[in-house]
């Protein structure tokens, strides 16, 4: 007995059109819901109103704005945190405010950062740090607990970095 030449190639299509129909139920396939990005991600120009206005409202709305890549944002709060500043701290705050770029106000950023965890810190607040910042010499900056938003890399790198302990930050 000869089989057609045809045969496996209907067999085929019988196949796949077999598989077709039962793998489509009565019920339509709904396209899975989008993913939506955590909270903490979306840059959020409000997260820190309920703060005083003050040295740490604007220190933490700059520090949100870099890790957003978001550069009129952070010179805007970086401005804000030079009229509140102590003497010691206002030229680092007007340095950083005043950088051209994205990339010179994280740099002035960094120092401003290193002044202000000489402080105490206010409830919630914690001292970061990403050991890969500024071609790997580190860098340090305060933010509020909860998911690292790194101010030294933005969108490229925005969870590189670790809370330090209380010992380590000093």
């Amino acid at each position: 007995m000869r089989i057609p030449s045809t045969l496996p190639t209907a067999l085929a299509a019988a196949f796949a059109a077999t598989a077709l129909i039962a793998g489509c139920g009565s019920e339509p396939v709904e396209d899975p819901p989008a993913a939506e990005a955590p909270a903490a991600d979306a840059y959020d120009p409000g997260r820190f109103d309920e703060r005083p206005a003050g040295v740490v409202r604007a220190y933490l709305q700059a520090q949100d704005a870099l890790a957003h890549d978001r550069f009129e944002e952070a010179a805007a709060a970086l401005t804000a945190l030079a009229v509140h500043a102590t003497d010691d701290l206002r030229p680092l705050a007007e340095s950083a405010a005043q950088a051209a770029d994205l990339a010179g106000a994280r740099l002035a950023f960094r120092d401003l950062s290193a002044k202000l965890i000489e402080s105490p810190l206010p409830e919630g607040l914690g001292v970061a740090f990403c050991p890969m910042a500024f071609d790997n010499e580190g860098g340090r900056w305060i933010q509020a607990e909860g998911e690292i938003m790194n101010p030294y890399y933005g969108a490229a790198m925005l969870r590189c970095g670790v809370f330090e302990g209380p010992d380590e930050s000093g």
